[in-house]
Protein backbone atom coordinates (compact mmCIF):
# COMPACT_ATOMS: atom_id res chain seq x y z
CA UNK A 1 0.00 0.00 0.00
CA UNK A 2 1.46 3.54 -1.12
CA UNK A 3 2.36 5.08 2.58
CA UNK A 4 0.96 8.48 1.24
CA UNK A 5 -2.86 7.09 1.07
CA UNK A 6 -3.07 4.89 4.25
CA UNK A 7 -6.25 5.11 5.86
CA UNK A 8 -7.52 6.29 9.18
CA UNK A 9 -7.90 3.70 11.97
CA UNK A 10 -8.50 3.65 15.63
CA UNK A 11 -7.84 1.73 18.53
CA UNK A 12 -10.03 1.81 21.86
CA UNK A 13 -8.74 0.03 25.29
CA UNK A 14 -5.64 0.47 26.35
CA UNK A 15 -3.01 -1.20 24.49
CA UNK A 16 -2.36 -2.35 20.79
CA UNK A 17 -3.19 -5.75 20.12
CA UNK A 18 -3.04 -5.36 15.92
CA UNK A 19 -0.10 -4.72 14.45
CA UNK A 20 -0.92 -4.99 10.91
CA UNK A 21 -2.58 -1.92 11.31
CA UNK A 22 0.92 -0.26 11.63
CA UNK A 23 2.73 -2.10 9.69
CA UNK A 24 3.52 -3.55 5.76
CA UNK A 25 4.99 -6.29 3.92
CA UNK A 26 8.40 -5.61 1.92
CA UNK A 27 10.12 -7.79 -0.17
CA UNK A 28 14.16 -7.68 0.75
CA UNK A 29 17.41 -9.46 0.06
CA UNK A 30 19.12 -10.65 3.30
CA UNK A 31 23.01 -11.06 2.81
CA UNK A 32 25.30 -12.98 5.36
CA UNK A 33 29.21 -12.78 6.09
CA UNK A 34 29.79 -15.93 4.11
CA UNK A 35 28.44 -14.68 1.26
CA UNK A 36 25.39 -16.51 1.43
CA UNK A 37 22.10 -14.50 0.07
CA UNK A 38 18.26 -14.95 0.36
CA UNK A 39 14.80 -13.39 -0.83
CA UNK A 40 12.61 -12.46 2.71
CA UNK A 41 9.93 -10.61 3.17
CA UNK A 42 9.90 -8.62 6.76
CA UNK A 43 7.06 -6.52 7.78
CA UNK A 44 8.08 -2.56 7.86
CA UNK A 45 6.62 0.15 10.25
CA UNK A 46 3.83 2.08 8.41
CA UNK A 47 4.11 5.68 8.32
CA UNK A 48 1.25 8.26 6.55
CA UNK A 49 0.61 12.67 6.40
CA UNK A 50 -1.57 13.57 9.22
CA UNK A 51 -3.15 17.16 8.10
CA UNK A 52 -3.90 19.69 10.96
CA UNK A 53 -6.28 22.34 10.37
CA UNK A 54 -6.83 24.61 12.99
CA UNK A 55 -10.71 26.70 12.45
CA UNK A 56 -10.39 25.88 8.70
CA UNK A 57 -6.77 26.95 7.95
CA UNK A 58 -4.01 24.52 7.60
CA UNK A 59 -1.84 24.16 10.63
CA UNK A 60 0.69 21.61 10.05
CA UNK A 61 1.06 17.93 8.53
CA UNK A 62 2.84 15.52 11.19
CA UNK A 63 3.92 12.10 10.05
CA UNK A 64 2.56 9.47 11.91
CA UNK A 65 1.07 6.13 12.43
CA UNK A 66 -2.15 5.33 10.73
CA UNK A 67 -3.80 5.48 14.00
CA UNK A 68 -5.76 7.77 16.83
CA UNK A 69 -5.54 10.97 14.76
CA UNK A 70 -7.94 12.63 17.47
CA UNK A 71 -5.48 12.04 20.21
CA UNK A 72 -2.66 13.12 18.05
CA UNK A 73 -4.45 16.13 17.41
CA UNK A 74 -5.53 17.21 20.90
CA UNK A 75 -2.32 15.97 22.39
CA UNK A 76 0.00 18.33 19.87
CA UNK A 77 -2.01 21.42 19.96
CA UNK A 78 -1.89 20.77 24.19
CA UNK A 79 1.69 19.56 24.43
CA UNK A 80 3.16 21.83 21.84
CA UNK A 81 1.78 24.89 24.23
CA UNK A 82 -0.94 25.98 21.08
CA UNK A 83 -3.91 25.97 22.68
CA UNK A 84 -5.04 24.82 26.37
CA UNK A 85 -8.07 22.03 26.32
CA UNK A 86 -10.63 24.32 27.15
CA UNK A 87 -10.00 26.30 24.39
CA UNK A 88 -10.81 23.44 21.65
CA UNK A 89 -14.45 23.06 20.93
CA UNK A 90 -14.22 20.01 18.65
CA UNK A 91 -12.07 18.31 16.63
CA UNK A 92 -13.39 16.03 13.14
CA UNK A 93 -11.22 13.34 11.36
CA UNK A 94 -11.73 12.30 7.91
CA UNK A 95 -9.34 10.29 6.24
CA UNK A 96 -5.99 11.74 6.90
CA UNK A 97 -7.31 15.15 7.73
CA UNK A 98 -8.19 16.23 10.81
CA UNK A 99 -9.71 19.59 11.87
CA UNK A 100 -9.84 21.42 14.99
CA UNK A 101 -12.29 24.09 15.99
CA UNK A 102 -12.00 26.54 18.86
CA UNK A 103 -14.29 28.09 20.58
CA UNK A 104 -13.45 31.57 20.15
CA UNK A 105 -11.94 31.40 16.01
CA UNK A 106 -9.60 34.13 16.69
CA UNK A 107 -7.46 32.56 18.89
CA UNK A 108 -4.06 32.91 18.19
CA UNK A 109 -0.78 30.88 19.82
CA UNK A 110 0.14 32.34 23.16
CA UNK A 111 3.89 34.21 23.19
CA UNK A 112 3.91 33.78 27.11
CA UNK A 113 8.24 32.92 27.64
CA UNK A 114 7.24 32.06 31.09
CA UNK A 115 8.01 28.64 31.64
CA UNK A 116 5.19 26.45 33.04
CA UNK A 117 5.53 24.23 36.54
CA UNK A 118 3.73 21.29 37.28
CA UNK A 119 1.61 21.95 40.20
CA UNK A 120 0.95 18.28 41.09
CA UNK A 121 2.31 17.29 44.23
CA UNK A 122 1.98 12.76 43.24
CA UNK A 123 4.10 10.90 44.95
CA UNK A 124 5.21 7.39 42.73
CA UNK A 125 6.10 4.35 45.07
CA UNK A 126 8.98 2.52 43.16
CA UNK A 127 6.70 -0.71 42.82
CA UNK A 128 4.58 1.26 40.51
CA UNK A 129 7.39 2.89 38.55
CA UNK A 130 9.26 -0.44 38.37
CA UNK A 131 5.75 -1.83 37.01
CA UNK A 132 6.16 0.20 34.19
CA UNK A 133 8.66 -2.47 32.68
CA UNK A 134 5.59 -4.42 32.01
CA UNK A 135 3.90 -1.84 29.73
CA UNK A 136 7.31 -0.89 27.67
CA UNK A 137 6.93 -3.12 24.74
CA UNK A 138 4.54 -3.75 21.97
CA UNK A 139 3.92 -6.18 19.08
CA UNK A 140 4.31 -3.94 16.50
CA UNK A 141 7.87 -2.75 17.90
CA UNK A 142 8.62 -6.55 17.92
CA UNK A 143 8.05 -7.61 14.12
CA UNK A 144 9.25 -4.53 12.84
CA UNK A 145 11.75 -2.72 15.51
CA UNK A 146 10.68 0.86 13.72
CA UNK A 147 8.20 2.77 16.54
CA UNK A 148 8.11 4.03 20.01
CA UNK A 149 5.25 3.65 22.63
CA UNK A 150 4.26 6.01 25.20
CA UNK A 151 2.13 4.63 27.96
CA UNK A 152 0.05 6.60 30.59
CA UNK A 153 0.54 4.85 34.33
CA UNK A 154 -1.40 5.41 37.51
CA UNK A 155 0.14 5.45 40.86
CA UNK A 156 -1.00 1.35 41.54
CA UNK A 157 1.61 0.67 38.42
CA UNK A 158 -1.37 -0.07 36.39
CA UNK A 159 -1.88 0.58 32.42
CA UNK A 160 -4.00 3.48 31.46
CA UNK A 161 -3.33 3.61 27.79
CA UNK A 162 -0.35 2.73 25.52
CA UNK A 163 0.25 4.35 22.05
CA UNK A 164 2.68 2.70 19.29
CA UNK A 165 4.33 5.39 16.50
CA UNK A 166 6.90 5.64 14.34
CA UNK A 167 8.21 9.03 16.06
CA UNK A 168 8.69 9.51 19.87
CA UNK A 169 6.91 12.45 20.05
CA UNK A 170 3.87 10.98 18.26
CA UNK A 171 3.22 8.62 20.60
CA UNK A 172 3.64 10.88 23.52
CA UNK A 173 0.90 13.38 21.67
CA UNK A 174 -1.36 10.68 21.39
CA UNK A 175 -0.87 9.44 25.03
CA UNK A 176 -1.52 13.49 26.27
CA UNK A 177 -4.51 13.23 23.85
CA UNK A 178 -6.17 10.10 24.84
CA UNK A 179 -6.37 11.29 28.55
CA UNK A 180 -7.24 15.13 27.90
CA UNK A 181 -10.31 13.54 25.62
CA UNK A 182 -11.38 10.96 28.03
CA UNK A 183 -11.04 13.27 31.30
CA UNK A 184 -8.48 11.79 32.82
CA UNK A 185 -6.54 12.96 35.89
CA UNK A 186 -2.96 13.42 34.07
CA UNK A 187 -1.67 14.84 37.41
CA UNK A 188 -2.02 11.18 38.78
CA UNK A 189 0.15 9.40 36.52
CA UNK A 190 3.31 9.25 34.88
CA UNK A 191 4.53 8.83 31.38
CA UNK A 192 6.49 5.90 29.71
CA UNK A 193 8.58 6.19 27.21
CA UNK A 194 11.08 4.31 25.16
CA UNK A 195 12.54 7.19 23.85
CA UNK A 196 15.41 9.89 24.88
CA UNK A 197 14.13 12.81 26.73
CA UNK A 198 15.79 15.94 25.43
CA UNK A 199 14.07 19.16 26.75
CA UNK A 200 11.39 20.05 24.09
CA UNK A 201 10.31 16.33 25.13
CA UNK A 202 10.13 16.89 28.57
CA UNK A 203 8.03 20.07 27.89
CA UNK A 204 5.09 18.64 26.24
CA UNK A 205 4.76 16.21 29.89
CA UNK A 206 4.83 19.46 31.80
CA UNK A 207 2.59 21.80 29.42
CA UNK A 208 -0.07 18.37 30.15
CA UNK A 209 0.43 18.58 33.75
CA UNK A 210 2.48 15.07 34.06
CA UNK A 211 4.39 15.07 37.48
CA UNK A 212 6.98 12.32 36.20
CA UNK A 213 8.37 11.02 33.49
CA UNK A 214 9.35 7.13 32.87
CA UNK A 215 12.07 6.72 30.35
CA UNK A 216 13.87 3.11 29.25
CA UNK A 217 16.49 4.87 27.50
CA UNK A 218 18.70 8.49 28.93
CA UNK A 219 17.97 11.73 28.80
CA UNK A 220 20.13 14.52 27.73
CA UNK A 221 21.18 17.01 30.09
CA UNK A 222 18.71 19.56 29.08
CA UNK A 223 15.86 17.29 29.50
CA UNK A 224 17.12 17.21 33.22
CA UNK A 225 17.49 20.90 33.37
CA UNK A 226 14.03 21.67 32.31
CA UNK A 227 12.63 18.95 34.62
CA UNK A 228 13.84 20.51 37.39
CA UNK A 229 12.82 23.52 36.44
CA UNK A 230 9.58 22.65 36.02
CA UNK A 231 9.26 20.11 39.28
CA UNK A 232 9.14 17.30 37.36
CA UNK A 233 10.59 13.74 38.16
CA UNK A 234 12.82 11.88 35.91
CA UNK A 235 13.44 8.44 35.71
CA UNK A 236 16.10 7.00 32.87
CA UNK A 237 17.36 3.83 31.96
CA UNK A 238 14.18 2.17 33.47
CA UNK A 239 15.96 -1.94 34.11
CA UNK A 240 14.23 -4.95 36.15
CA UNK A 241 17.44 -4.56 38.38
CA UNK A 242 17.22 -0.88 38.51
CA UNK A 243 16.20 2.86 37.65
CA UNK A 244 18.06 6.25 37.61
CA UNK A 245 16.02 8.96 39.09
CA UNK A 246 17.72 12.55 37.44
CA UNK A 247 15.32 15.29 38.56
CA UNK A 248 12.42 15.32 41.39
CA UNK A 249 13.93 12.39 43.64
CA UNK A 250 11.15 13.02 46.04
CA UNK A 251 8.73 11.84 43.70
CA UNK A 252 9.85 8.02 43.78
CA UNK A 253 9.09 6.89 47.35
CA UNK A 254 11.72 3.99 48.22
Amino acid sequence: MDAFLCPYTEDTGKQIHMPEKYTTPYPAKRIYPDGRAEDTEVLLARECPVELFLNGKRFTTLLASPAHFRELAAGHMISEGILSFEDIAEIMVEGNRVEIKTINPEIRRSESKKCPVVSSQAVFGREAVFAGLEHLTSETYKVTRGTHLAALVDRNGELVFQAVDVGRHNAVDKAIGYALLNKLPLTEMYLLSTGRQPAYMLMKAVRAGIPLVVTKAMPFDSGVEAAKKANMGLVGQLRKESMMVFAGKWRVKV
